[in-house]
């Protein structure tokens, strides 16, 4: 992820690049699904990162290295995050929902947000036109943390926020 960071930006800089000039660079957000949730992670303490979204996943309990993933990521990782993050889950019937649910407690030093919506692993990205309830959160999220807008902050901040109000969801939120 760093590595394709490190790329877009130059290209931003590069005058005979086709996106040159076109990328807000201070506006940046990682996120990853299952696997790449950890690789999200663990690049989420990078200074240009400003938000990071996990979905379906987290670092694991029982240690670094020893799912199918093979990234070797600790919990530690979780102390060096400067950003404010989302986990968003498929529920207890979610491989990964133990581990989300231990990052999120164990975040305490930036906004974190945990929702979930009982669909298991997969989330909605695949199985919903357009991504479905999944891509409703990530374009509200996005919109909130790196444009500012005030219809993403509402779906998630203040005690009525909206994905609170849905009653599909379950959300858990600290420090917002």
């Amino acid at each position: 992820m760093i590595e394709g960071l490190d790329w877009a930006i130059a290209e931003n800089g590069r005058r005979d690049s086709p996106f040159y000039g076109k990328l807000d660079t201070g506006k940046v957000a990682v996120m990853g699904h299952s696997c790449g949730g950890l690789q999200a992670i663990s690049v989420a303490a990078d200074p240009r990162i400003r938000t990071a979204m996990i979905w379906n996943s987290g670092v694991y309990n029982r240690g670094p290295a020893t799912g199918r993933s093979g990234i070797a990521i600790t919990k530690e990782a979780l102390k060096r995050i400067h950003t404010p993050i989302a986990y968003v889950n498929g529920g207890p019937s979610d491989i990964a929902f133990a581990n989300a649910l231990d990052d999120f407690e164990k975040i305490d030093h930036v906004p974190a947000l945990f929702a979930w919506l009982p669909v298991g692993h997969g989330g909605t990205f695949y199985t919903e036109p357009n991504g479905g309830a999944y891509a409703d959160v990530a374009v509200a999220w996005l919109d909130w943390q790196l444009k500012g807008a005030e219809r993403g902050r509402a779906m998630f901040a203040g005690a009525e926020c909206g994905l609170c109000r849905n009653p599909e969801w379950t959300v858990r939120r600290k420090g917002f």
